[in-house]
């Protein structure tokens, strides 16, 4: 109970939603086997899930980001994996996003509910052209001045 307490005060969660996971497995299923072990010790990892801007942008954290693996991908942000599904008749992707070779967070499109996914698509793995989420979050909440 007390950890509740304390999720809520931190504004987030001890997992990922069911919606999340099933992108995650749909993930893991591409992964090739070395990403795939890494990822998963990655993920029993984590600690707390923050949703700040639910259906944008859902950012994980660690306890002890030292005894976390990292996986071979270095960089402030590198986008892993876009993922795409069907929601609503209408194709849309999420991107799973690393920080420093950890996974770090689903960036754009991500869904709340299981319901939002009526089917899964495919998974791009490092995809070309990816472009955070959290400036465009900035600007719309602060106006051009912010960046």
């Amino acid at each position: 109970m007390l950890t509740k307490v304390l999720d809520f005060f931190r504004g987030g969660s001890r997992d990922f939603n069911e919606a999340e996971k099933r992108l995650l497995s749909f993930l893991m299923d591409a992964l090739p086997a070395n990403d795939r072990e890494v990822l998963s010790r990655q993920l029993g990892s984590i600690r707390l899930v923050q949703r700040q801007h639910p259906g944008r942008l859902v950012v994980a954290y660690y306890k002890k980001q030292q005894a976390v693996p990292q996986l071979p991908y270095p960089g402030y942000e590198y986008c892993l994996a876009k993922v795409s599904y069907k929601s609503k008749g209408r194709t849309k992707a999420t991107s799973l996003v690393l920080h420093n070779g950890r996974f770090m967070s689903f960036e754009r499109n991500v869904p709340e509910n299981p319901s939002d996914i009526e089917s899964l698509g495919k998974v791009i793995l490092h995809p070309e052209g990816y472009s955070g989420v959290a400036e465009e979050i900035d600007t719309d909440e602060h106006g051009e001045q912010s960046t």
